[in-house]
């Protein structure tokens, strides 16, 4: 095995990376939308999204794989980040610097590789497009230059990434490990304590600028009887498949996070009450059209949600009685019948 030389300007590479603010951070529609669509082109069972940290490299989007993270000193990124240029291995196996690698010949179960490397508007290379077969495969030049156009929209996409002032001020003030601690482990979004947090920095910064700020309470309908007749795993897949819809309809800036087992909330800063009704609607559409199979079964889900809103510039508002504003919307929500948007009184 051929371990990754490290760059000479790693430290400058890893501050950089730093002020990005993107490692151990909430999953992003846009990043799994590309991972998605590349695994489509390149028909390759794994695709993944890497940022190639100090000891380690994470992955902000992943298809095809159940781990989140894995060594920097044994992955094929790893030279990618030192050579800035586009890796294939057309069969890992016969190469010498991998063939004897536990990690990505075992546990990965890598055959094919393509890497692509990734710049950020600093142009230092902060990680790598990679996709994936588990039997060797040829890439042609037409297939590099595929693989390099989508390298250059991520690149775009790290140029315009636009997060709130409040989810940025609180990146900045956690290191990796307490990032990682705020993370919903299943779902990729914020826990509670996070989503809480934040909801305390948009107000506050609200108050400051005299906007206007939404919040949405969002409940799955009927989730205790998915999981009592289809049994947990398809809960799981039920619990994914609604926060896949639910980021897939915010915008940048807004922020969700799991409130309880099967319950969420959206915080929507500078947004009006009449717009997020609009976007609450969108959620709960984009939610009822989604499936999931248990067997050779559909199961649908739909989702109940609490809406209120507060203007800073005309009324002093308690954040805490949004929330509880809000959830007793959500009740109504229910108790009328649920999936439907009801806004707080």
């Amino acid at each position: 095995m051929t371990k990754a030389p490290i760059p000479a300007n790693e430290a400058e590479r890893l501050a950089s990376i730093k002020k990005m603010q993107i490692l151990y951070t909430p999953a992003e529609e846009v990043f799994d939308r590309i991972a998605r669509l590349t695994q489509k082109i390149f028909n390759v069972p794994v695709v993944f999204i890497s940022i190639v940290a100090d000891d380690y490299e994470w992955f902000k989007s992943q298809v095809g794989l159940d781990i989140n993270s894995g060594p920097r000193d044994v992955s094929i990124c790893g030279h990618i980040v030192f050579t800035g240029e586009m890796m294939v291995v057309e069969d890992a196996q016969t190469d010498e610097r991998f063939f004897d690698n536990a990690y990505v010949c075992e546990q990965m179960n890598i055959r094919f590789y393509a890497g692509r490397p990734l710049r950020n508007t600093e142009d230092h290379i902060v990680g790598t497009l990679c996709i994936v077969d588990h039997e060797p495969r040829t890439f042609t030049e037409d297939d590099r230059q595929t693989l390099d156009a989508i390298g250059y929209w991520i690149e775009s996409v790290f140029a315009t990434r636009g997060l709130s002032t409040a989810m940025r001020n609180l990146l900045l003030e956690l290191d990796e490990v307490r990032r990682n601690s705020m993370m919903d482990s299943l779902l990729n979004i914020w826990n509670r304590g996070a989503i809480e947090d934040i909801l305390k920095r948009e107000a506050d910064l609200g108050l400051r600028q005299k906007t206007q700020i939404s919040i949405l309470m969002i409940d799955i309908d009927f989730f205790k009887k998915i999981n009592d007749v289809h049994g947990h795993p398809v809960g799981d897949a039920a619990l994914l498949s609604v926060v896949k819809a639910l980021r897939n309809q915010l915008r940048s800036y807004d922020s969700v996070g799991r409130y309880g087992g099967e319950e969420f909330l959206a915080i929507l800063p500078n947004t009006s009450q009449k717009d997020a009704v609009k976007l609450a609607e969108r959620l709960r559409i984009a939610v009822s059209k989604a499936s999931i199979k248990s067997g050779d079964e559909d199961v649908q889900c739909t989702i109940s949600l609490g809406l209120a809103s507060a203007d800073f510039s005309t009324e002093t508002v308690d954040i805490n009685q949004l929330v509880v504003n809000a959830d007793n919307a959500l009740l109504q929500a229910k108790e009328a019948g649920r999936n439907r948007v009801e806004i707080a009184a």
